[in-house]
């Protein structure tokens, strides 16, 4: 009984004590927020970020050629190109200024990424040196078109894009070979060998001061290697330095058109030659014509060796006493003027070459300065007429663009004399074109003025006599037309356009 009256009462104080604690907790205010405090503290809320798109990388157009060997079948390859649009990949040859030159090929060129493009150039024509440009296709679509056309050089950030790069040679060049000679009266040149890519002609040419000049002879030259050519040359137009020329067969197969479409082939540029030393037998070569003034001009000596143009009077037929000389260098003498004893002029003068045997010194003859002998022989005297008549010589000329003159080659008066133009009228003379004084003696390469609107494709060159007023053409007056046998001294050509 008394153990359950003690478990009553501890139980009764635990309910107490509950009690006790749970008014207490109630009595407790809860803490309050102010809202300032919950202003400053907001609560984030996260927000979506957009998805990020991806950029493509920018294309850098590029071109890209390593050096490479060249062989006679010209391929040359690019090893890469990038591009922003169709284009082409177009290889250049240089000059020797490193400056660019002809366009040797091209290779088309697709947007973004080429790899291995290969082109065919001319070998002959390419330089050790070559520039690969990258060209936009602006034009047709797959057809170059540069320079005449709107395929030009792409241009990227104020520049083109090129590479540079070299060619190990590995072609099969023409060559000739030719040695000094000496060219007898025959004149035969002999050419020990010439190598030809192609068929084409082997031609002989004089010295025009360092240039190509006169045209003397040729021979046709087959494809591959031509040995002991044997060419026959008009000696008498050499030079002592002449041009092997190897030309190009463009035109009429197995004929030689020059000037025409055969032209000297090239490599580089530069015609394939070889210069070579020849000397001529002595050789004289004159025009008949007036002393004016005491003083003739010979056109052309050949001297092996300084030397003397003489001079003589003719007697009964024969070379008779020297009145007058000329020094002669070595080699060919153009325009040579002679002066002599006016008085002892016949209407025959005599010509001959002597040895110069003291260089420096006078003419002196007979003590040294003898006559030069070929082939242990004196040769036949060379002569010209003293009293020719007047006369002139032609030739056919293009007419220029805008052209209002014609040139007459060659003019000889003995007498004060005008040169004239005329239209031509069914073989005769027609309408006055134009006029010019000349001078006594040989006159060269004449230039005349003319009306070209009245001018047809046949011109008729005349002379006149300068009979009146000194200067002054006088038609009407005393100014007639030059006779030679009773007829008028004219000559036709043709005066006829460039064709395109």
């Amino acid at each position: 009984m008394v153990k359950r009256i003690v478990l009553f009462f501890a139980v009764l104080g635990l309910i107490v004590t509950a009690c006790s604690r749970q008014e207490a907790a109630t009595a407790v205010p809860p803490p309050t927020v102010t809202e300032t405090a919950a202003a400053a503290t907001p609560i984030p809320t996260p927000t979506a970020k957009p998805t990020a798109t991806p950029q493509p990388t920018p294309v850098l157009p590029s071109i890209s050629v390593a050096d490479q060997p060249l062989t006679d079948d010209g391929e040359i390859t690019i090893a890469g190109v990038v591009s922003t649009q169709p284009g082409w990949a177009v290889v250049y040859a240089m000059d020797d200024a490193g400056e660019l030159g002809q366009i040797l090929g091209a290779a088309p060129v697709e947007t973004g990424v080429n790899k291995a493009l290969t082109l065919t150039v001319d070998p002959l024509q390419a330089s050790p040196t070559l520039t690969a440009i990258l060209h936009v296709d602006e034009g047709e679509s797959g057809a170059f078109e540069y320079p005449d056309g709107p395929d030009e050089p792409l241009q990227w950030e104020g520049g083109i894009i090129a590479d540079t790069f070299n060619l190990d040679f590995q072609v099969t060049l023409p060559s000739i070979t030719v040695s000094a000679q000496e060219v007898g009266e025959d004149g035969l040149v002999t050419i020990e060998s010439v190598t030809a890519p192609q068929p084409g002609w082997l031609v002989i040419q004089a010295d025009d001061h360092g240039e190509l000049g006169t045209y003397l002879g040729s021979a046709p030259l087959q494809e591959g290697l031509n040995r002991d050519l044997t060419i026959s040359i008009a000696w008498r137009e050499g030079t002592p330095t002449l041009y092997a020329v190897f030309y190009e067969d463009n035109g009429r197969p197995q004929r030689l058109d020059i000037p025409g479409e055969d032209v000297p082939f090239t490599i580089n540029g530069q015609p394939v030659l070889k210069a070579f030393s020849a000397t001529y037998p002595p050789d004289i070569y004159v025009l008949d014509q007036p002393i004016v003034d005491g003083i003739f001009e010979v056109e052309r000596v050949i001297s092996n060796g300084p030397g003397w143009l003489v001079a003589y009077f003719d007697d009964e037929g024969e070379a008779g006493l020297i009145i007058g000389s000329a020094p002669l260098k070595d080699g060919l003498n153009e325009r040579v003027k002679v002066e002599v004893l006016e008085t002892a002029v016949t209407p025959i003068i005599h010509l001959r070459l002597h040895e110069d045997t003291e260089p420096g010194d006078d003419f002196d003859f007979p003590r040294v300065d003898q006559p030069i002998r070929y082939q242990d022989r004196l040769p036949q005297t060379i002569t010209f007429n003293t009293e020719p008549g007047n006369y002139l010589a032609v030739a056919d000329q293009p007419r220029q663009p805008d052209s209002s003159s014609v040139t007459i080659p060659l003019v000889v008066v003995e007498e004060p004399a005008w040169l004239v133009i005329y239209t031509d009228d069914n073989g005769r003379a027609g309408e006055i074109l134009g006029e010019t004084l000349l001078s006594l003696g040989i006159n060269r390469d004449v230039t005349v003025e003319i009306d070209p609107e009245k001018a047809g494709e046949t011109l008729i060159a005349a002379l006149h006599l300068d009979a009146g007023e000194t200067g002054g053409f006088e038609l009407d007056g005393p100014d007639v037309p030059l006779q030679r046998n009773r007829r008028p001294v004219q000559v036709a050509f043709s005066w006829m356009d460039i064709e395109d």
